[in-house]
């Protein structure tokens, strides 16, 4: 049976830049950074306090040429990702004047105020605020 989700994966071009802006505009902290022998980096990060990890994956030391590229022409292609905060104003705030790049002003739903962003590969996200009942 499964038990959690523990790690998802987003591919990246350059593990460094990713680590950069998810840390420093985001305010994920690095979980595991291991380097193989071959090149390989085995990044992770999260969000502090909670389990899931987020594998920063620049697949051109991973895999061979072909599937390295397969993965690579998949970079900014994630589908969109939801994260919710308590702070909507305040955190809307502080990524813009990080240079977070937002697509969509702040709206009102029936379910929240949510505003969508994208990482530096154009990934979207959805910042949102949900209504509390």
């Amino acid at each position: 049976m499964l038990r959690r989700l523990a790690h998802i994966t987003l591919y990246v071009k350059d593990c460094e830049e990713a680590l950069q802006f998810y840390t420093e505009k985001l305010g994920f902290e690095k979980r595991m950074d291991a380097k193989m022998d071959t090149g390989a980096r085995w990044l992770t990060i999260g969000l502090p306090g909670e389990d899931v990890e987020i594998v920063l994956h620049d697949p051109s030391h991973w895999h061979e040429q072909e599937t390295a590229e397969k993965m690579l022409a998949q970079v900014g292609k994630n589908p969109m990702w939801v994260w919710e905060t308590d702070q909507f104003e305040q955190t809307y705030h502080t990524f813009r004047e990080k240079g977070v790049r937002f697509v969509s002003e702040p709206a009102d739903r029936m379910y929240g105020r949510e505003a969508i962003f994208t990482d530096l590969y154009g990934n979207p996200f959805l910042l949102l605020e949900r209504i509390r009942v």
